[in-house]
């Protein structure tokens, strides 16, 4: 959570912290390519263990105290989650006969948000005492344990597309709808949320202040994410959609304006709308595409996170403009995605 001050303080430039990202962001989306069509073919606990290996060891470079090789963490990390993320997706999905956006939700994002409440302070707390290194041991194991657990997953569906590589995805217009939908809000995601601890230093606010607003978001997540995917299931994952993109950009202008509890409320607000996205994602793949949901799933993620490649950088270029303009674009484009979704993906 602190590695964009960690960065600071090896002596890397704000600029170059943001390549840092779009460099993550490049194989995160390499990842979900080659994640998604190793899921179909193979199945998704291997597909899994492969992407949760390769995940859970970079966090040992920052014992180096090394820039360059910190520089290289989120990135293979990055590699790993997108590996990952179709077979994890899909298979939460598959195994879930009712009320499929909530237990998605719960297993991908309230379960998870439990502990970062409480380790996100100690973390800031071990990082202003100069023992960040204890931090990251302690997030070492955490995620070694994990990987353990992973083995004992059983992968009952083994039945996987026989050729997923011929499959046009661009002749299908909801993928298309998508595809323009969730990359717009990639980009503007990608391009601000990196600059939320630069803007709050700016404000006056202390690397302990964000930590505590970290923990109080992750508490929201696990109540929102309850509600994103009890919303999905009750009024369908398109007008879900549609009320999301609404209700961030608001919160966004809230946000560039405000200070102290309407900042907070605002960027809890954002959080908490953003999750109805990520839990209608595999709910519309799955009514969409049949037999090769998995590369469906990774695909969409993969074009999104390329697109969203020079967001970061973009992101630091509107800086310039001044420290709340970023945020402004992001609900700008979030309204276009709004109207988008009542114009085209409700016809669809």
């Amino acid at each position: 959570m602190y590695i964009q001050y960690f960065l600071l303080d090896l002596g890397l430039a704000k600029a170059k912290i943001g390549l840092v990202f779009s460099l993550a962001l490049l194989m995160r989306a390499f990842g979900n390519i080659i994640g998604g069509k190793i899921a179909d073919l193979l199945g998704y606990k291997r597909t899994l263990l492969v992407g949760y290996t390769i995940y859970a060891f970079p966090p040992l470079l920052f014992l180096l105290h090394n820039a360059l090789f910190a520089s290289l963490v989120y990135p293979i990390m990055s590699l790993g989650s997108g590996i990952g993320t179709p077979a994890k997706s899909l298979f939460i999905v598959e195994q879930t006969q009712r009320r499929k956006g909530l237990t998605y939700m719960l297993v991908q994002r309230v379960l998870p948000s439990i502990p970062p409440a409480l380790t996100a302070p100690v973390g800031a707390k071990l990082y202003e005492m100069g023992k960040y290194y204890v931090a990251v041991f302690m997030g070492f194991f955490g995620l070694l344990i994990s990987l353990l657990l992973l083995v004992f997953l059983k992968d009952t569906k083994r039945e996987r597309a026989q050729n997923p590589f011929d499959f046009n995805l661009l002749r299908s217009k909801s993928f298309t709808d998508l595809l323009f939908l969730y990359s717009l809000d990639a980009f503007s995601t990608e391009a601000v949320q990196w600059i939320v601890p630069l803007y709050l230093r700016e404000l006056g606010y202390s690397v302990l202040d964000y930590g505590f607003l970290i923990s109080a978001q992750t508490l929201i997540i696990a109540f929102g994410g309850t509600f994103a995917g009890i919303f999905v299931d009750r009024f369908e994952p398109v007008n879900a959609l549609g009320l999301s993109y609404l209700v961030v950009a608001m919160s966004l202008l809230a946000f560039s304006l405000g200070k102290g509890w309407i900042l907070a409320l605002a960027y809890l607000l954002w959080k908490t709308f953003g999750m109805i996205g990520f839990a209608a994602l595999p709910l519309l793949i799955e009514r969409y595409f049949s037999d090769i949901k998995a590369s469906a799933f990774g695909t969409i993620n993969a074009m999104t996170t390329l697109i969203s490649i020079p967001a970061p950088s973009f992101g630091g270029v509107l800086l310039r403009f001044g420290v709340g303009v970023p945020f402004i674009f992001k609900a700008a484009t979030n309204f276009v995605c709004f109207i988008w979704v009542k114009i085209s993906l409700n016809e669809s």
